[in-house]
């Protein structure tokens, strides 16, 4: 792994070693900020319990230990004593861990959880009021808490055939199925690939989603805790310095590089080589990798959105994509609250959930534009100020954190500018969207226009974007780079999904990093 490099300067290396060592702290800084994307809760295991054993250590064969168990004292109880638990063998022949509580004649509620060490456990809150009314089944996901790894890489697929599997195996149809955090990405998934077996869908600050530049920069803008996961946290503290320290360029730069993620999903040999087997990184690198746009587009389950204001790990952001973009979806956010929301208002969260499970809950998401004209705005050396409604142009020069929220126009110019742009419409008859010095991050935003996006020494940065162009769809000038998540354009240069970066990251095989 990287301890000979954690320990040898580049000056005692060898020229292949210097280079060999620097491409093995590249990948782990990719992989690194990654597995803090979505492993908030990790680090507050980790805390409580310094050498607590990490998810991903293989464990014996045909039988499941929980890795908490070697732990003196375990920080929580090994068993939430409302479950009955059992040891499933797999077809893989790998052992997984479940817990089952309620009555097996009422609907099912399957809950999978996220990345931290506590696995099924994240849940404990809330499985005695939901045991009242539901069959829940638990899972330790493959590689967490007492479930073997699977063979052969950590893959969405894997994950949501296991999730398959274990209901073939307690002989049920179909269940609601509820996902937090990486779970939530993982039962996103198994709703679109396995659609007859979900009945409700209810995700819970789903992590990842977002384009992965776009997701690795908002996890280096939050300031990454300490792991207790061996090596990542002596990384940790250079990534936090060199981002901080040199902001965009260490960013752009892993822009630049970003096939090398990418490429070491591809080679589990290589990737296991240079990181290590554990199933954190595998999850992470998938994460990240994964492209969510077909499913987002696809799934059909009436689907509710739970999510933390405050979630640094998974933004509030990621929800209003999701919102926008799913064809049956609302979206609950619970005020005071971070990443695990079941944990710290396991009361308000209960609250949102068996509304929910029973099909009882919110409409769906309607876009919707207070009926407010205002013609042609100019703002002029402005903060923080807030338009909604119709425009027939607004320019903003020289404004900083404004916020342009349900509103229709027919123009958007920004010149030295930074905006934010949530549920807008701009149809134009010429450019809809114009920045110059400016930056820009847009969710749930619908252009039509002739030219859709000129950008020029700009940052865009567009989630759950449709846009629609008869001459261009983007002209990016010197400077500027363009990013969509989990988008569609029609233009004349391009027309289908759009999860990429414009113009595109170089994609040649990786090399060793200089």
């Amino acid at each position: 792994m990287l301890g000979d490099c954690h320990v040898a300067s580049d000056k005692v290396l060898s020229g292949r070693g210097r280079k060999e060592c620097r491409l093995r702290r590249f990948a782990a800084n990719w992989a690194s900020i990654a597995i803090f994307a979505i492993c908030g809760e990790c680090s507050q295991a980790a805390e409580e319990v310094p050498n607590l054993p990490q998810a991903g250590v293989d464990l014996p064969s045909d039988r499941c230990v929980d890795r908490l168990a070697t732990a003196q004292p375990p920080p929580i109880a090994l068993r939430v004593s409302s479950l009955s638990y059992r040891c499933l063998k797999l077809p893989s022949g790998r052992a997984l861990w479940l817990g089952e509580a309620g009555s097996a004649r009422a609907p099912t509620v399957l809950l999978v959880h996220g990345l931290g060490n506590y696995a099924h456990r994240d849940w404990r809150q809330i499985l005695p009021v939901l045991a009242d009314r539901y069959h829940v089944v638990a899972v330790d996901l493959p590689g967490f808490g007492a479930s073997q790894s699977l063979p052969g890489g950590y893959s969405f697929a894997a994950l949501s055939d296991t999730l398959a599997q274990v209901l073939d195996q307690l002989q049920i149809r179909q269940a609601h199925v509820v996902g937090h955090s990486l779970g939530g990405a993982v039962s996103l998934y198994f709703a679109h690939t396995h659609a007859n077996r979900v009945e409700q869908l209810i995700l819970v600050d789903a992590s990842g989603i977002l384009q992965k530049a776009v997701y690795v920069r908002h996890m280096a803008q939050t300031q990454l805790p300490q792991s207790g996961f061996e090596p990542l946290d002596w990384l940790l503290g250079g990534i936090d310095r060199r981002v901080n320290g040199l902001g965009g360029i260490v960013l752009t730069r892993m822009e630049e590089r970003a096939d090398l993620a990418a490429w070491l999903v591809e080679n589990p040999p290589v990737r296991n080589a240079l990181l290590g087997r554990y199933t954190q990184i595998d999850a992470a690198l998938g994460l990240v990798e994964h492209d969510f746009t077909q499913a987002i587009r696809e799934v059909t389950a009436p689907t509710t959105l739970i999510w933390g204001r405050n979630d640094p790990i998974a933004p509030l952001r990621t929800g209003t994509l999701l919102v926008s973009r799913l064809r049956n979806a609302r979206l609950h956010v619970i005020d005071g609250v971070e990443h695990v929301p079941m944990v710290q208002a396991p009361e308000k969260f209960l609250s949102l959930l068996l509304p929910a499970l029973s099909g009882v809950s919110a409409p769906t998401f309607a876009r919707s534009i207070p009926n407010r004209r205002h013609g042609q705005i100019i703002c002029r050396n402005q903060s923080n100020v807030i338009y909604s409604g119709y425009f027939e142009s607004l320019t903003l020069q020289g404004c900083k954190n404004v916020r342009i929220e349900r509103a229709s126009l027919r123009q958007l110019t920004l010149v030295a500018s930074t905006a934010s742009l949530t549920f807008v419409q701009i149809d134009s008859s010429g450019v809809a969207l114009s920045a110059k010095q400016s930056q820009v991050v847009a969710t749930g935003v619908d252009i039509r226009s002739r030219v859709g996006v000129r950008a020029e020494d700009s940052r865009l940065d567009l989630a759950g974007v449709s846009l629609w162009a008869t001459q261009a769809g983007v002209v990016s000038l010197t400077g500027s780079r363009v990013y969509f998540s989990v988008s569609d354009l029609v233009t004349p240069e391009f027309s289908g999904d759009a999860h990429r970066i414009w113009p595109d990251a170089a994609s040649a095989p990786p090399r060793a990093v200089r």
